[in-house]
């Protein structure tokens, strides 16, 4: 006996962990423009 597998739930589920990946970029993203713009003169001060 084969098992039949959805097309349509592999897609879902890879579409999910696209999201999840994706969201997870985006906020470390956002999280190094914020901690660069908030600390930026400073670090670059420790190399001047």
């Amino acid at each position: 006996m084969s098992v039949q597998h959805d097309p349509l739930e592999f897609d879902r589920e890879n579409a999910r962990l696209a999201a999840t990946g994706l969201a997870a970029w985006l906020t470390l993203t956002v999280l190094a423009i914020v901690l660069l713009l908030q600390f930026g003169p400073a670090i670059s001060g420790l190399f001047v």
